[in-house]
């Protein structure tokens, strides 16, 4: 034990020391393993964890297909750059995107992360129109390089020190009924295409505006799915206009909210689609998915990557989505969703301090708010530090950090499933009282 308290230090003040404070530390947690939804300490404390590397781990940490995967594509080739040549896990992984996603998406462009995905949509965007202009929606997160920061108006701690920031950029409101002065789904969706109508009659023609992009469920600003009555008719305004429609996956995708990808909630096909995060399991893998004649219409060498379709990572993603279509996790996100929000409700309905319960598949969030019924900021930051003592990692999203957002691994055990919600249940009614 002395010599797990002594490494513990030992990595906790080289971090301190070596690694920069920019990025916000949630916890100072020394995980030595990981497996399925649980983690393990250097001092051996094991952890559930409803954070799965911010959605990243749909099918668990280190699902043996995925490591068996990973092990075969490293002996074999772990990186040779796909503009110098072919190699079988990135052709086939975007052959299989082309089949999974919707519509009429058969080509794949890859990246390193969805931020840098992001940026080359955009990039995309402008090429093939040729039109200077981006609409993104107020609460949106879409990453942290300049080119997507610019898009991020989920807080302005993002923005905070780099501007000016990527011009031509427009935010109008998204639709999150509770943040609006409107009293029903209806009147929310109305609301927004007014403003979107409003935008391009006073500040920005249609016609030079190449795309808009859109969370179908939004993320970062708090787990909000957009109506599909909404998302209806920006394809409708899109296809009037000549703009293109690019959906924002990359926290939504591979079954997330109970179907492959958020859009088909809707019945709406995007134009681009950005993908990352569950796509490889863990290995850092984006792609932007559009039709052929856009991607040919995209000049060859105005856009590329050193690291994009990795090998490893490529193969990675293959064993993923292999994993999620044999295990029915699709189906399974659904269900098991839908089950967890009707637990929520009943155990956590009725509390003053719980302003909404509300989820997409395995894609849920529970909103807070305090006695005045503003943002419970607070109360969130509480029930972190109560479930992160009864050994659950949770964390928040919103706005304001007012809500608990829970992304699951979507094979999680029923038996771990039930332990951390009644660990959350307990926290919550901790952090309250």
């Amino acid at each position: 034990m002395t010599e797990h308290v002594e490494k513990k230090s030992e990595i906790r003040e080289l971090a301190v020391k070596h690694l920069s404070p920019v990025m916000t530390r949630i916890t100072d947690l020394v995980v030595t393993k990981a497996q399925g939804a649980k983690f393990w300490t250097e001092d051996g404390v094991e952890y559930i964890d409803f954070v799965s590397g911010v959605a990243v781990n749909a099918v668990g940490h280190a699902h043996p297909a995925v490591v068996k995967a990973i092990h075969e594509q490293s002996s074999n080739m772990i990186h040779l750059g796909l503009n110098y040549g072919y190699y079988e896990s990135a052709v086939r992984l975007a052959q299989k995107l082309a089949a999974i996603t919707p519509g009429n998406l058969d080509t794949v462009f890859f990246s390193n992360s969805g931020a840098e995905a992001i940026d080359g949509a955009i990039k995309l965007a402008r090429a093939v129109t040729k039109r200077p202009n981006i609409i993104a929606f107020e609460g949106s997160f879409h990453g942290r390089t300049l080119g997507a920061t610019s898009l991020t108006a989920s807080s302005s701690k993002y923005r905070k020190y780099y501007e000016p920031l990527v011009g031509g950029v427009y935010h109008v409101p998204y639709p999150y009924q509770r943040q609006l002065p409107c009293q029903s789904e209806e009147d929310t969706t109305e609301y927004c295409l007014n403003r979107l109508t409003k935008l391009f009659e006073l500040i920005v023609d249609p016609t030079q505006v190449a795309a808009i992009i859109i969370e179908p469920v939004m993320g970062e600003g708090g787990y909000v799915p957009a109506p599909a009555a909404f998302l209806q008719q920006l394809r409708k305004i899109a296809d009037d206009n000549g703009i293109l429609l690019i959906f924002d996956e990359v926290q939504t995708g591979f079954g997330r909210t109970g179907t492959m990808f958020a859009s088909e909630h809707a019945g709406v096909v995007p134009d681009v689609l950005v993908l990352a995060k569950a796509l490889a399991s863990g290995l850092p893998l984006g792609a932007i998915v559009a039709n052929r004649d856009l991607h040919d219409k995209w000049q060859t060498g105005t856009h590329g990557s050193t690291f994009g379709g990795n090998p490893v990572a490529c193969a990675a993603a293959l064993a993923s989505i292999q994993v999620i279509e044999q295990e029915g996790l699709v189906e399974r996100s659904e269900r098991v969703g839908n089950q967890i929000v009707e637990r929520l409700k009943l155990e956590l309905g009725d509390l003053p301090s719980v302003a909404e319960i509300r989820g997409v598949g395995m894609m849920i969030g529970i909103e807070f708010q305090d006695e005045q019924v503003k943002p419970g900021t607070a109360i969130v930051s509480r029930i972190r530090e109560e479930a992160l003592k009864q050994q659950l990692l949770v964390t928040s999203c919103g706005v304001y950090g007012q809500t608990i957002r829970l992304m699951l691994p979507l094979n999680i055990d029923d038996n771990v499933l039930d332990q951390g919600l009644t660990i959350l249940k307990q926290s919550i009614f901790n952090a309250i009282k």
